[in-house]
């Protein structure tokens, strides 16, 4: 297998938080490719020490990430050459990190859209309470068969 596409899914399982032994090995195989065109050895073997490291953590990681993306060349094998993308190309050369929106209470924005929405449901209720019909469904229906209704 190449060594570009070997470096590429470990950009893509760094990108989406796998194991780092799982990451390792890939950047292993990435090493001992018999296909090393357009791929930086030095920079690869760089990253797989920072990945191997006992205390890798995510500095580490995004440290080898970069190596990774050098080592390429920062296009990855997937990329389409030139015009736009036909057949298995995906058109991108660029692994995103996993979006991770914020959770709870954040800010001030967060704080005053949690007031609004306790004010509509307070004044819905409110209003709700007040204008509601003078009698209820049951007490017309008593009166309607009080009156020789024949229901």
């Amino acid at each position: 297998m190449q060594a570009a596409v070997l470096v590429e899914q470990a950009l893509a399982l760094i990108a989406n938080d796998a194991p780092v032994d799982h990451v390792a090995e890939r950047i292993h195989d990435a090493t001992e490719a018999p296909d090393q065109t357009g791929v930086d050895g030095a920079k690869v073997r760089d990253a797989l020490e920072l990945v191997e490291r006992p205390d890798a953590g995510e500095q580490e990681i995004a440290q080898a990430r970069g190596l990774l993306l050098a080592a390429v060349g920062g296009r990855l094998a997937s990329a389409p050459t030139a015009g736009p993308a036909v057949g298995t190309e995906t058109g991108t050369s660029v692994v995103l990190d996993e979006f991770r929106p914020a959770r709870g209470i954040r800010n001030g924005g967060d704080i005053a859209l949690l007031v609004l929405g306790v004010a509509a449901m307070g004044s819905g209720l409110f209003l709700a309470r007040r204008w509601r019909p003078p009698h209820t469904i049951r007490e017309l229906e008593h009166r309607a068969v009080g009156k020789g209704d024949p229901r």
